[in-house]
Parts: structure tokens; C-alpha cells; sequence
């Protein structure tokens, strides 16, 4: 018997995956003001490894049992793709994680999600200096706005005309993360989303154990809530968002999923206010907004040139 869907269930099931869309995307905004909050208990780099500790593990509990369900084999990846996966693991762990701790000393939460929406634009460059591919005007249009943009926010959260260090290490963390998506490109081409997590996350985390010493001192002074906050941080923006993401990315088409990123920022600066108090300066707001039209621009359709 064919059971045919009714509009109650179509509806019902579009509204699941626009849920799920929204609540990847606040996950994602509440690590940007979850960081900043446990910057009080725990330095940059101790916190990046006790966040990581704790996603390695939930990660490699999810993939045994996924594999085990789908009776599926767990593989190791190929001796050739290695040093690549190893410079992944740096790239995307290591330094996007510091970059953003570090820079969240001074930088807002808000002004830091908007510097990390500059991502597009720098993957577009890096994409056309390494791959070759091609980039249409529009693109290159949005790639010069999104500069402009990245610019203005340099001096934002800042007393006076003078740079943010902060913004410096968080643009580190983006420029990191652009060019881990570029470098992964031919690794997906041989591995699942979950394998490649697995292959990354694992290896970056250790790469942080230098900081192992001094995450034991600072666990034995720091707060419930700042521990509670790291396990948080370690399970739900790092584990579960990225399932509802899937889930939500499996539904819709790339471009309307890919869309909804540019709220990511303001999502960041309301939950921000909420829990912090906490607003970017005039000179983050308005760079941001330039940046994320440049990021749009950058993601529209005619922004990549024709291969024709």
C-alpha cells in the first residue's frame, strides 16, 4: 500500500528541517559567546584541547556505532593521504581554534562571527591561486567588498584608531579554516563527512597536547559553570550542530542552506547580548554588513566563471 503525503505532512516535515537548519546555526553562534564566557576560567590554548578532548571522544563513539548499525567496516585512511590529513588537522583544529580563543580576548563575540563569515571570500581566493578555478567579475567584486569589510573591522572593539589585535588572530582562524576547505576538496573525493571528521579531529587534538599541563591547573581552579561550558562547547557546536546541519543540507538545496550562514552573525550578537551583555562596536557592526554582502556576492551564482 502507497501511503501518499498530505500537505499536514509535507508542512510538517519542511518545518523540521527549517528547525534543524536554525538550531545548527544558534549552536554555532553559541560557541562564539561560550568561549568568550569560559576566557574568564581558562587561557586560549588549554581550552581549545578540553574542547576538543571531549568532541574526539563523543565523535568516536558516533562513528563506531554508526558503522556498527550500517554494519560497515572502520578503515584507516591510506598512508598517501596522511601528511594532507595532518595539515588539515593543523589548519582546522589547531590554528582556527586558537585564532579564535586568542582573538576573543578582545573581540566581541558578534564582530568575531563576522570576520569567520569572511570565509567564502577567502576560499574563493584561495581557490582560484591553487585550483586554478576560475572566478567570474561578481565574484571578484564580492572578494573586494569583503576585504573593505574585513578592513573596517580590524579597528573594531577598540578604543581609538588602532588595530584589534584580536581581529588579527580570528582573521588567522578564517584564513585557516578557507584554506581547509580548499585542501580538502580531493579528500572528500575518497572519504565520507564522518571518516574525515574522524581523520581530522583526532590528529588536531593531539597536536594540542602541549597544553595539557597547563589544563590540569587550570581544571582544578576554574568553575562548574566554565567546565560544564567547555563540555558543552565540546559536544553540542562541535557534534551536534554539524548533524542537524546534514540533516537539514540532505533537504534543501546548497544555496538556500548555504544562505542561511549570513545569520549566523546576528544570531551571534543577539544570544551575546543575552548572556553577556555584550554588543560589537560601530565600527565591527558596519564592517560586518559590508564583509557579508561581499560573502554574498561571493556565493551568488554568477560569481563563478564558466568553464564553457
Amino acid at each position: 500500500m502507497t501511503i501518499e503525503q498530505t500537505p499536514t505532512h509535507v508542512g510538517t516535515k519542511t518545518s523540521m528541517v527549517w528547525f534543524a537548519l536554525a538550531g545548527a546555526l544558534t549552536l554555532w553562534a553559541s560557541a562564539f559567546v561560550g568561549i568568550r564566557s569560559a576566557l574568564h576560567d581558562f587561557t586560549p590554548g588549554p581550552m581549545a584541547l578540553f574542547r576538543f578532548v571531549v568532541a574526539s571522544c563523543g565523535l568516536l563513539l558516533v562513528w563506531m556505532v554508526t558503522a556498527r548499525i550500517r554494519r560497515e567496516r572502520l578503515r584507516l585512511p591510506a598512508a598517501r593521504d596522511v601528511p594532507l590529513l595532518l595539515l588539515c588537522a593543523l589548519l582546522l583544529i589547531v590554528i582556527y581554534n586558537l585564532g579564535v580563543n586568542f582573538g576573543e580576548q578582545t573581540v566581541s563575540p558578534g564582530t568575531a562571527s563576522f570576520l569567520v563569515g569572511q570565509v567564502p571570500v577567502f576560499s574563493i581566493m584561495l581557490a582560484a591561486a591553487i585550483l586554478r578555478e576560475r572566478v567570474a567579475v561578481v565574484g571578484w567584486i564580492g572578494i573586494g567588498v569583503g576585504i573593505a569589510g574585513t578592513v573596517v573591522m580590524l579597528f573594531a572593539d577598540q578604543t581609538g584608531l588602532q588595530i584589534n589585535t584580536g581581529t588579527l588572530y580570528v582573521l588567522a582562524a578564517a584564513l585557516a579554516e578557507s584554506l581547509y576547505f580548499v585542501l580538502s576538496k580531493p579528500l572528500l573525493e575518497r572519504y565520507g563527512a564522518m571518516e574525515l571528521n574522524v581523520y581530522v579531529t583526532i590528529p588536531g587534538t593531539l597536536m594540542m597536547l602541549p597544553f595539557a599541563g597547563d589544563l590540569t591547573r587550570q581544571l582544578a581552579s576554574a568553575t562548574t559553570g566554565s567546565v560544564l561550558m567547555m563540555v558543552y562547547l565540546g559536544i553540542f557546536p562541535a557534534a551536534v550542530a554539524y548533524l542537524l546541519w546534514n540533516y537539514a543540507l540532505a533537504r534543501l538545496d546548497v544555496s538556500a542552506s548555504t544562505s542561511g550562514l549570513y545569520a549566523l552573525p546576528l544570531i551571534t550578537i543577539v544570544v551575546s547580548f543575552v548572556f553577556l551583555r555584550e554588543l560589537p562596536s560601530f565600527l565591527g557592526l558596519i564592517g560586518g554588513v559590508i564583509s557579508l554582502v561581499g560573502a554574498a556576492l561571493v556565493n551568488s551564482r554568477r560569481a563563478r566563471a564558466s568553464h564553457a
